[in-house]
């Protein structure tokens, strides 16, 4: 999003938008958008009628409703479009395939006025992100630092329905994240660029997706996006977050490492909180293990070399439709009982374990336990399954 001089506002062509009567690009109208585009009506009703969705989406967790009708340019052919009718610096984004939001603000005092302008070529996704930033410009008077920019207008191209916590982005996104060595939290929310490359703009949503969907987090990054985008004095991730980097960190770093389409970071949120205690011989430990979850806290420390005793009862299904299976998972082993064990935010090679197994740690330890299924694939799973851990008695 870029913000205009507000003495260009009698000069600039982005106000023509609105006001000139060209042959091509056509007016479409919902409750909250005002669409100029050249594309058929077909397509700018759906454009609108996906625009509108997202806004309600954003407009519920910012809380804040949309003050003045946002203004989109959506261009698919630039020859259709008369030249004086598209501000240079968003004519040379559009060449490149590329959206650009133009904002010209008024303030006086704490009081402002902002209007926003959507360049975009036909493109939903893009439209979508921008129209994030005019949202955000005309709501708040910014759209906050780039990490959080960026972050949420990508989050804004994804979003489906208020509820809707999975993964949505594309194949190539998924590839290049997963692929990458992740940035550190300084790096990713220091200060940026705006339109520096579809790669930091990934890395920007996947931390945005995580914070705002993890329950360990999503309270206290909801209430700072308000702050941020009003650019409150003292307002600033690492104020914010800094005691909880290491956390983030890690859980951001085993987000990106799983990562797939319908993937769900509130299904997989660590338990910070859990207390964990060293096993004593012949002491039985007893965990349960929910099938629609991710790792998930034993409460015992284990110690490498010594001997545990793994006893787990029960059944869980990994789909809707599935049979029910104990911890030995199916005949292909999926569903299997795992464990991992946790130390100074590292985690070990998955062990399976089963129903009945005597497990050796190789290191010591906070053990967590979870049903073997794909990482995208635990939104149907259903049932529990609990787990006996016993400290079995040294060999003399």
């Amino acid at each position: 999003m870029k913000r205009l001089p507000s003495f260009l506002l009698a000069f600039c062509p982005l106000l023509a938008c609105s006001g000139q009567v060209v042959a091509a690009p056509q007016t479409y109208r919902s409750r909250n958008f005002v669409v100029h585009t050249d594309a058929d009506r077909e397509q700018a009703e759906d454009l609108l009628s996906r625009l509108e969705r997202m806004l309600e989406i954003i407009s519920k967790y910012w809380g804040r409703s949309n003050r003045k009708p946002i203004e989109c340019c959506i261009v698919q052919d630039l020859d259709e479009w008369p030249a004086d009718r598209i501000p240079p610096m968003a004519l040379q984004k559009l060449k490149n395939r590329a959206g650009v939001t133009l904002s010209i603000s008024r303030r006086q005092g704490k009081l402002f006025s902002t209007k926003s302008v959507v360049y975009s070529p036909a493109d939903v996704g893009i439209a979508q992100h921008e129209a994030v930033h005019a949202i955000a410009a005309q709501s708040f008077g910014s759209t906050g630092p780039v990490w959080y920019s960026e972050g949420m207008a990508e989050m804004g191209r994804y979003w489906q329905s208020e509820n809707d916590r999975a993964v949505r982005c594309e194949p190539n996104v998924i590839r290049y994240l997963r692929r990458s060595a992740p940035p550190s939290l300084k790096t990713l929310t220091r200060t940026g660029v705006t339109a520096d490359s579809w790669q930091n703009y990934a890395q920007r949503w996947a931390l945005c997706h995580l914070l705002a969907n993890n329950a360990n987090y999503a309270t206290r990054f909801r209430t700072i996006g308000p702050r941020l985008m009003r650019q409150q004095p003292q307002t600033s991730f690492h104020r914010a977050f800094g005691t909880m980097s290491r956390e983030i960190e890690f859980e951001y770093h085993e987000f990106l490492r799983h990562l797939a389409r319908g993937y769900r970071v509130d299904l997989c949120a660590w338990n910070w909180k859990a207390r964990f205690r060293r096993g004593k011989s012949g002491r039985t430990t007893r965990a349960t293990v929910a099938a629609d979850r991710g790792w998930q806290a034993s409460r015992l420390v284990v110690e490498a070399g010594k001997n545990y005793s793994v006893r787990a009862s029960g059944n869980w299904k990994l789909s809707t439709d599935a049979d029910p299976v104990d911890a030995d998972g199916d005949s292909s082993g999926d569903g299997r009982l795992e464990a991992v064990i946790f130390s100074q935010f590292r985690l070990t090679v998955p062990a399976r374990l089963g129903q009945a197994a005597t497990f050796t740690p190789s290191q010591d330890g906070k053990l967590f336990l979870r049903c073997g299924d794909r990482w995208n694939a635990l939104h149907d799973n259903s049932g529990k399954i609990k787990v006996a851990l016993t400290l079995l008695p040294s060999k003399k």
